[in-house]
């Protein structure tokens, strides 16, 4: 099978040209007119909705106003819609049957108003929500003897979807119910039902509730079977589905292990099958799992291009998978990514290029699942990288004649596991050698070996991992390295928020802070930062691997990748006074040095994602960041702040982003901070910087 790769350019996830993604804006585009006779609708508004959802309201109702393509042209790619008199009639009783099912009883619609203007009409519903019906109790009544234990969790699930003194909201009745009926199934009650029934007192808008309680026979689980597994082998599904015979019957362990399936990769669907049609004569519960396989072995295959603020290069990738590698349901991955960097060809400036430098990515993983226990999966992971390192143009324009490159082989083994789908774990330890090598020029670089411990966290409990519109998301990555050339700790808590405005507005919050504490190296660097004398070459180029840099697509997007960093003088990148640290830079001017990367990292963004029309939506952003040179050195008065607009089109890989980010003056940082240095403004005119991405900022 041939399958299309994400064509991501690097870890950066910068744009790559997509012929799918270029088919879905150019193809399949027409014009529309409104029929003879007919008016369509180009606007329908409901007031007085002040306590409900506007949005989830003109959602229920058939009268809806004209999609227009890019937010802009009706009958452009999509249909008009079309004015009904009649629809409009019976859309004025929906409004009112769904704020009474939101606990607005008494609501009603007392106007409504149409105005023709040529071929189109602009609706307005205005209505009445009345005083609201609160929850005032609940009681839970069972039909047989039901432990405390039971319901405990019962109570705790009803109040959770239904608060007291809440509004009393049908669908969240209804929420309730279920939760209820989930807390038993979790707890051996296979057949358990859940009954419920409000009385509404209009006088007092109060509402008393009461939950009838089946519980039925406490279980176990009886034998569990499997179909359609194909070739896999069953001991392995078996192993990583989890559920075994003579346990306590769970429903929520029947969930986990279905997602634990569906997690590997190799069936297209699970469906789990619990028989209680027995439960009353048999204490144990028969399981049948039916699933649907996929392709177990692939071969993927793209390319693209990357234009940045760093390099402009062509690669293509390659990649082989196979889901059940020598049986076990082990999964090999194995990627490849050679290209071509046309150096020093750049955006903005768009040199013409001198000198073409290779460059490619070698890297096999093999997993195993129901590694240790039935939830974890243990990998191991080997790297094989060429690369050069690539730093900005000199002041004066021009670019270094000599580039240092690195052989780079990486190793990695460890552990993921997933806890209750929401909180996910994954420890490694890494091990990695650089051996340097020049592409261009001539330079004095040694070899180094880096190997850490790493673990990294994350709870998740976004609506959409892809594109969220509300939830939150905490991650951290915790990393120990000794044992090479590097000896430190590095910390890396990152939080991201997700807040509904709107149906079509959502508020993104991110905000990030790093910490890198040394132990044999950048010591007696501090000391030579205050002096301005310079740090030692070894301590910059281990600096390089460890330390923090912000700037780019993801992180500040006023600035270039690695653009908010410490500068100073780096001696192994300037012999023979070629670098920009020397030569035609003079280094008493601020922004003739280099990017180093620093021990103190803080960075936080606020982003108003606006869903246009269809597949387009739109930005506005705020990003702000500072890496210091010193350890535990937090400077707010270093804001770098970037604010700018950008703009989204979705596409089976992840939205296409284009984002423009404009560098505030005077909210940058201290003028003559000798480690400063402000980007080159784009056309030598304005303070900006132009990111381009797959997949949103955060």
């Amino acid at each position: 099978m041939v399958r299309a790769m994400p064509l991501l350019g690097g870890a950066r996830r910068h744009l790559v040209v997509s012929a799918v993604a270029l088919a879905a804006l150019t193809g399949g585009t027409g014009c529309y007119r409104v029929p003879d006779g007919k008016r369509a609708v180009a606007d329908v508004e409901i007031r007085g909705a002040k306590n409900v959802d506007e949005d989830d309201l003109l959602t229920r109702i058939d009268t809806r106003e004209d999609v227009r393509f890019l937010g802009i042209f009706h009958g452009v790619v999509y249909d008009y819609e079309v004015f009904d008199p009649y629809a409009l009639r019976r859309d004025l009783q929906r409004v009112e049957r769904y704020l009474r099912a939101r606990g607005y009883y008494e609501a009603h619609v007392y106007a409504s108003r149409v105005i023709e203007k040529r071929d189109k009409v602009y609706v307005t519903i205005a209505v009445a929500e009345g005083e609201p019906v609160t929850v005032d109790s609940f009681a839970v009544v069972p039909t047989s003897p039901l432990d405390a234990d039971s319901q405990k969790a019962m109570r705790v699930e009803i109040l959770r979807a239904l608060p007291r003194d809440s509004r009393f909201d049908e669908d969240k009745f209804d929420e309730s119910e279920k939760a209820a009926t989930r807390a038993l199934t979790a707890t051996g009650y296979a057949a358990a039902k859940v009954e419920r029934k409000a009385e509404v007192d209009l006088a007092s808008h109060r509402a008393t509730l009461t939950y009838t309680v089946t519980p039925g026979p406490r279980v176990k689980f009886g034998a569990v079977t499997f179909e359609g597994l194909g070739t896999l082998p069953e001991d392995a599904v078996r192993r990583v589905f989890g559920v075994e015979q003579g346990k306590v019957y769970s429903s929520a362990e029947l969930e986990d292990g279905k997602q634990a399936l569906l997690n590997l990769g190799v069936f297209a669907t699970v469906d789990v099958v619990a028989d209680t049609s027995q439960i009353e004569t048999s204490p144990e519960v028969p399981v049948t799992v039916k699933a649907q396989t996929t392709k177990i072995r692939a071969f993927l295959i793209g390319g693209g291009f990357e234009l940045d603020s760093l390099k402009t290069d062509g690669h293509i990738q390659l990649g082989w998978q196979n889901s059940n590698f020598f049986g076990g349901l082990r999964k090999l991955d194995v990627r490849y990514k050679p290209g071509i960097i046309a150096y020093p060809t750049r955006f903005p400036n768009l040199d013409p290029p001198t000198a073409p430098l290779y460059e490619h990515r070698f890297s096999t993983t093999l997993s195993q699942p129901a590694f240790l226990e039935k939830r974890t999966t243990g990998f191991i992971r080997a790297e094989y990288n060429v690369y050069p390192v690539l730093l900005p143009a000199k002041q004066d324009g021009t670019f270094d004649k000599n580039v240092v490159g690195y052989h780079e082989p990486r190793g990695a083994i460890g552990l993921e596991r997933h806890f209750f789908q929401r909180l996910y774990a994954s420890p490694e330890i890494d091990l990695q050698a650089n051996f340097p090598f020049d592409y261009l020029g001539r330079s004095d670089v040694r070899p180094l070996v880096i190997s850490y411990v790493a673990l990294a966290t994350n709870l998740d409990f976004r609506d959409n991992p892809s594109k969220p519109h509300r939830g939150f998301w905490i991650g951290n990555v915790l990393q120990g390295a000794a044992g090479g050339d590097a000896t430190d700790i590095r910390v890396q808590p990152d939080v991201r928020g997700y807040i509904p405005l709107h149906r079509k507005l959502t508020l993104a919050l991110r905000g990030s802070l790093g910490f890198l504490f040394p132990a044999n190296y950048m010591l007696e660097s501090r000391a030579s930062f205050l002096a301005s004398g310079g740090a030692d070459d070894r301590d910059y180029q281990i600096l390089f691997f460890r330390g923090f840099f912000s700037g780019g697509p993801t992180q500040n997007r006023g600035y270039p990748l690695r653009g908010i960093s410490p500068h100073d003088t780096i001696p192994y990148l300037s012999p023979a006074g070629q670098s920009s640290a020397a030569g035609s830079c003079d280094p008493a001017k601020q922004g003739c040095d280099l990017p180093t990367g620093g021990l103190t990292l803080w960075e936080a963004s606020a982003e108003l994602r606006i869903n246009v029309s269809g597949p387009f939506s739109t930005a506005l952003f705020c990003d702000a960041s500072d890496v210091s040179p010193f350890s535990v050195n937090i400077r707010p008065d270093h804001p770098h702040l970037s604010c700018g607009a950008g703009a989204r089109y979705d596409t089976p890989v992840g939205p296409i982003r284009f984002d423009v980010g404009y560098r505030i003056p005077g909210l940058q940082f201290p003028s003559g901070d000798r480690f400063e240095n402000e980007p080159d403004p784009l056309l030598g005119v304005l303070p900006i910087a132009i990111a381009f991405g797959i997949g949103e900022a955060f």
